[in-house]
């Protein structure tokens, strides 16, 4: 699968894209409004697979409106779990440092700049942290094989686990840490952080990068779409949604529009047109 770099903030879908071509979304109705999903915890809940009941709301969802399946997973990673029905879907991998439009076989990749690559490396090395670093499309891990990441990690055999030194950009680093001063030297450096404490881990993107920015790349704008998520990266994407649906009950989404549990899902997909 071709993987090419861009710069981050300016992408407009072109014919290809996911919704519209001129990146002007059209406010005319429910209809042909894209639905941004997010996958684990939202529709997969075993890392693996979708159940058949949500596969097939999704199918129904999308005879009436684009799908766009927005994860913290590479695209690499998310590929195997979605079902074949769904492979030509608009994908946002890496919490918005992959895009691949939809009918296209190209990933956009948004990297991190040299300094903060440098800064990645310095903290990971000073404190012997282990972690997942996703290059373009290989990438570099040095944690706990016992891991839920690591039993998701490259699923289909498509890339191979190099030294970080190997990749020749990061995209993408998970850290396995939930050490404050960490987060705050991340944060104070202008990156994007999403804390995971039940994961114990920390979700390192480039400055500015998230699912919902990942959006502006696909000519998608706010107010323009449904957004279901259940955890911290995915808030944005809900806050700028027209419609935000929570699964489960993480905190952070407090603002949104409606909650349902993990058995509700495929219900409250069907619904989506009511």
């Amino acid at each position: 699968m071709p993987v090419h770099d861009i710069a981050d903030g300016d992408g407009i879908a072109d014919a290809e894209g996911v919704a519209y071509g001129d990146g002007v979304a059209d406010r005319g109705g429910a209809a042909d409004e894209p639905v941004v999903l997010d996958v684990d915890g939202t529709l997969c809940f075993d890392g693996r697979t979708l159940t058949d009941d949500i596969v097939e709301a999704l199918l129904r969802v999308r005879a009436r409106h684009p799908l766009v399946f927005a994860s913290a997973r590479p695209v690499r990673d998310l590929l195997p779990v979605l079902p074949e029905d769904f492979a030509a879907s608009a994908l946002i991998g890496g919490n918005g440092a992959f895009v691949r439009r939809a009918q296209s076989a190209d990933v956009e990749v948004v990297g991190f700049p040299a300094a903060a690559r440098a800064l990645l490396d310095e903290i990971i090395e000073s404190q012997s942290l282990p972690a997942l670093v996703d290059g373009p499309w290989d990438f570099s891990f040095t944690g706990d094989e016992e891991h839920r990441i690591f039993r998701q990690l490259d699923a289909g055999g498509l890339a191979r686990n190099l030294p970080r030194s190997a990749l020749p950009d990061y995209a993408k680093a998970v850290l396995f840490t939930e050490d404050s001063q960490v987060i705050e030297q991340l944060r104070g450096s202008g990156l994007t952080v999403s804390v995971h404490p039940d994961e114990h881990l920390i979700d390192v993107a480039p400055s500015g990068v998230t699912k919902h920015s990942a959006l502006h790349r696909l000519g998608i704008l706010d107010g323009s779409y449904t957004a279901v998520g259940n955890d911290v990266n995915d808030v944005e994407l809900l806050r700028h949604a027209r419609r935000g649906i929570r699964v489960g009950g993480h905190p952070a989404l407090d603002f949104a529009h409606r909650t349902v549990d993990r058995s509700e899902v495929a219900g409250a997909l069907v619904q989506l047109d009511r």
